[in-house]
């Protein structure tokens, strides 16, 4: 009797041992789970953080993009105006210089006129001149054939 309570004994305290064994590895593998949780969980925050990023860094390169593009339509238009002032000066001093020209011409043309005039006027004070000298001269004649 003594030995079959032994051997129960015996057979309880492995029994336990089995089933601490058996707690402990339980306990061991939902350990091992919990971590490999764990890293699948900051795997996908950081796979979360990066895809955040990158959509960050798209974000900004299409807005660097873009302000680049405005940019550029702000200095080509500037250079637009640039070029329609140079082309409004450039026509105002050809006009002016065919004012200038044309004013020329009618001040070289009036000059010419009044040179014509003034000539002409010479030439009938000369041919007044000439006879009045002549109708004197005739009328000594006359006055020296009446003598």
């Amino acid at each position: 009797k003594a030995l079959e309570a032994k051997g129960r004994r015996e057979q309880r305290e492995r029994e336990e041992a089995a089933a601490a064994r058996e707690r402990e590895q339980a306990a061991r593998r939902r350990e091992a789970e919990r971590a490999a949780d764990e890293a699948r969980r900051a795997a996908d925050a950081a796979a979360l953080e990066e895809q955040r990023r990158a959509i960050a860094a798209e974000a900004e390169a299409k807005l660097a993009a873009e302000r680049a593009a405005a940019e550029e339509t702000l200095r080509a238009r500037e250079a637009e105006r640039r070029a329609a002032e140079e082309a409004q000066l450039a026509e105002q001093r050809a006009a002016a210089a065919a004012r200038n020209a044309a004013k020329a011409e009618a001040e070289r043309r009036e000059k010419e006129a009044a040179d014509r005039r003034a000539e002409e006027e010479k030439e009938k004070r000369l041919a007044k001149a000439a006879e009045k000298k002549a109708v004197r001269k005739e009328g000594k004649a006359k006055n020296k054939e009446a003598k």
